[in-house]
Parts: C-alpha cells; structure tokens; sequence
C-alpha cells in the first residue's frame, strides 16, 4: 500500500510512479472528527487501488515491449542464442521472484521447433494463455558458427 500517514497521523499521502511519472496527491485529517477520517481514508485507498492498477498495467506493457541489444539477443526479451557448443535458445525469466532457466538445442530440435518451444516456454513462466504471433513469427537466423 502507497498510504503515507505524516504529521502524526494528520495528513496522508498516497504515491505511486506510473510509466516513470510520481504521481502523488494529499489528503488532510486535521479538524474533522473519526467518521469523515474514516470517509478520507477510504478515499485514499480507493486511489492509491486505482493507481496500483494502473502501475500494474503500464508494468505489463514495459514487459512486453522491452528488447535487449546484446550480442546474443533474438530481439524477445528472456530469450537469448547461446552456444554449448551448438547452438541454443536459452530462455531466462523471473517470475515471482524465482529465476526459471532452460535451453531448447537447435541442433537436437531443428531451428523452428527449438523457436517455438522457447517462445511457449516463455509464454508459459510469465502467465500467457499461448505466445504472442510477434515472438512466434520473429525467429532470428542461427548462425552455424559462434559470433566471436
């Protein structure tokens, strides 16, 4: 919960960051007797549940939408092209504060299938009914060789 009491419990303050922007807002307990009080803090507790939701959302797009720029990357974030010593896709995502990390072998797989069951598997570990036509369509080319 974003509820801040200050000056002993004589204002609130709720504060949340939504797609990087604070947004905070006061309510002031001073003069009114418990009743309003009450009123004022369900208030304050209605707004900070609409911006939770609203940072739960703007969260879930940042997600989605990120990509990495690494030497490894297949331009789907969670899922990188490593070589051991053949090459594979390695999906590498946490989840509700656990790290879950598997590798799908191109050479024992094929190219499409090891892709799609990456892209499944990542699908899978952040809660998706199937994986999204964007990640399934965008296989990258698999070099034979290791980039050095």
């Amino acid at each position: 919960m974003a509820v801040y009491e200050l000056n002993n419990g004589q204002l609130l303050r709720i504060a949340r960051s939504i797609d990087g922007k604070l947004q905070q807002q006061y309510f002031s307990l001073i003069g009114l007797n418990k009743a309003k009080q009450a009123d004022v803090r369900e208030q304050a507790t209605a707004l900070d549940e609409k911006w939770r939701d609203l940072q739960d959302k703007a969260k879930g797009k940042r997600v989605r939408e990120a990509t990495t720029g690494k030497k490894h990357s297949t331009g789907i974030r969670g899922i990188n092209l490593v070589y051991r010593p053949s090459p594979a896709f390695r999906v590498h995502v946490q989840t509700k504060g656990k790290g879950f990390v598997r590798e799908f072998s191109v050479k024992r797989l094929g190219d499409d299938k090891a892709w799609k069951e990456a892209t499944k598997y990542l699908a899978e570990c952040r809660g998706y009914k199937s994986a999204p036509k964007a990640w399934v369509d965008s296989m990258p080319k698999v070099p034979k060789k290791a980039k050095k």
